[in-house]
């Protein structure tokens, strides 16, 4: 009897995907003729716009009908770092520039795009190049705020040159891993209890203002999956002894799932002026895959990882316009060994003045805005 050949999985992706697609769009476009679909999304992404303000006016501010253009400078980078046995730690970071760009801002949709300038966007010679792409969106809405982002890092120098080269001294070349690259995947689920006088819109965003100082406590949940890899040994060769029996280690593979909980509060001052922060440490379990240079894999299994979430930031809003600098931070580390921890980080700060256009709401399409 002939055997029936069965489809290749990636083909029967493909047609699964292809009904997916084709049977969403017919339901949107059923949606849209009736008008009925749109009018689940606006009140979905905005609410019941005919109900009164669901927060306390005397605490917040609301421009959220109001378009926002923000000239924006941003620095952003990421590390790795390796815990020795003698309690120093080995951090290895990017070297990337600042970028410049523009942000669009209303109502609950956000737009930013930043790019490097030739002849403003300068990095330090002495630390090695570092190649970075990142994509990333989020959404920050009265109760929940979710925020997830993926990037891609090669080429790190070390933080410390003198842990790896005792005779280094200011001038010289910083000690530098062409081969050392990253791909780090974070994705953040949070819920705030202070929903009537916290506004968190006004702290990242400044779509809203803070009239007076108020916080919340915040729950949530987060996921990250980070790679960290190398052509060669993750540790130097002349260390070893410092990294237990693990030194020829070149590619850690990690899932980190886990819990945070923790605060977050903005001081006004004056009623326009503030200062944010957030500090959300978290608690949760990790699964780590680690390589060899000798080609071999073991699989380490489920264990304890700590994650950390640090936020901070400065402003003044006016009704027209706004000026705001945040720093952020996010932090994650586990043992890839008995006593040689790995952790991974990323970090950015953000500068930006903008411009409400208040006249500017009924000239937007209506697609869920």
């Amino acid at each position: 009897m002939a055997k029936t050949k069965r489809p290749h999985p990636c083909e029967y992706l493909s047609t699964m995907v292809a009904r997916s697609v084709l049977t969403i769009f017919l339901v949107l476009l059923a949606g849209a003729t009736q008008g009925q679909f749109w009018d689940f999304v606006y009140r979905a992404l905005n609410g019941d716009t005919t109900a009164g303000p669901d927060y306390d006016t005397a605490y917040v501010t609301s421009y959220r009908n109001d378009l926002v253009l923000s000239p924006v400078m941003t620095t952003q980078g990421q590390s790795v770092s390796l815990a020795r046995t003698d309690q120093e730690l080995l951090r290895f970071n990017t070297n990337t520039p600042v970028q410049y760009g523009l942000a669009l801002d209303y109502k609950w949709l956000g737009i930013e795009y930043t790019t490097s300038i030739d002849g403003m966007s300068t990095v330090d010679g002495l630390r090695g190049a570092t190649e970075t792409q990142g994509l990333g969106f989020g959404y920050t809405g009265r109760s929940w705020w979710f925020r997830n982002a993926l990037r891609t890092s090669k080429g790190f120098h070390v933080e410390d040159p003198t842990l790896v080269d005792p005779d280094w001294e200011e001038g010289d070349p910083y000690p530098y891993r062409s081969d050392l690259r990253t791909t780090t995947y974070s994705a953040s689920l949070s819920h705030g209890f202070n929903t009537r006088r916290y506004s968190h819109t006004a702290a990242l965003w400044q779509m809203e203002r803070q009239k007076r100082s108020a916080g919340s406590w915040v729950a949530g949940a987060t996921f990250w999956y980070a790679v960290t890899e190398a052509d060669g040994s993750l540790v130097p060769t002349f260390q070893r002894q410092l990294y237990s029996t693990q030194a020829e280690v070149n590619s850690v593979r990690r899932w980190v799932v886990g819990l945070t909980g923790g605060y977050t509060g903005t001081l006004s001052l004056w009623g326009r002026g503030f200062l944010h922060a957030m500090v959300l440490p978290g608690i949760g379990a990790q699964r780590q895959r680690v390589g060899a240079t000798d080609g071999r894999e073991a699989d380490a299994g489920w264990t304890m990882a700590l994650t950390g979430e640090v936020r901070l930031g400065a402003g003044y809003v006016a009704d027209r316009w706004y000026v705001s600098l945040t720093a952020y931070s996010f932090q994650n580390t586990g043992f890839i060994a008995p006593d040689v921890q790995l952790g991974n980080g990323l970090a950015s700060t953000r500068l930006a003045l903008g411009w409400r256009f208040q006249q500017a709401g009924p000239f937007i399409p209506r697609i869920g805005l």
